[in-house]
């Protein structure tokens, strides 16, 4: 279950820099607060759809859900260490908090493609998934109020660093 932890929470860092950016807009508490939820229920709904695919996906190719993983948590930190974040909206309807919610949950759908491989317990991972990146989104807005994006690249580096952290151990439980 802490590695569940674990990638709830480098799934969380790009929500985060997106809050911390989004927080330093000077948006208000109901908006913060819908922004939160749709990231977290965004988080949450992703990794079913990645499992329900996954499963289906992996009886056709021929490849370890391990190794899958070890690539798609290398690719993601890959992504997440040279991503340079722009993103910086002042107007947040519903249309746009979605499409901000979908675009820093892509990233939890690819895990749930591979998530069967690191728990059996879908369901719980994907609500961990959800509360996670909600509690880190809203932190991450009320962050952005006092600081004006300094740390909107470190999350991100951090997210990545936790990534490439798990590929590691994932590549070292298929080896060994």
């Amino acid at each position: 279950m802490l590695s569940i932890f674990f990638i709830g929470l480098a799934l969380s860092m790009d929500a985060f820099s997106l809050s911390v950016s989004a927080g330093t807009a000077n948006i208000i508490k109901r908006q913060k607060v819908v922004l939160a939820l749709s990231i977290g229920i965004m988080h949450f709904i992703m990794p079913g759809i990645g499992v329900i695919l996954g499963h289906h996906l992996f009886r056709i190719l021929p490849l370890s859900i391990t190794i899958f993983n070890v690539l798609i948590f290398t690719y993601l930190g890959i992504i997440m260490f040279f991503k340079k974040d722009d993103t910086k909206i002042f107007r947040y309807s519903l249309i746009n908090t979605l499409i901000l919610a979908i675009c820093v949950s892509v990233d939890s759908f690819t895990i749930g493609l591979g998530l069967s491989d690191i728990t059996r317990y879908y369901l719980l991972a994907s609500l961990s998934f959800g509360m996670i990146s909600g509690l880190v989104s809203y932190l991450g807005l009320l962050l952005g109020e006092r600081i004006f994006g300094l740390l909107k690249e470190q999350a991100t580096k951090l997210g990545a660093l936790i990534l490439f952290l798990l590929a590691i151990v994932n590549l070292m439980r298929e080896l060994f």
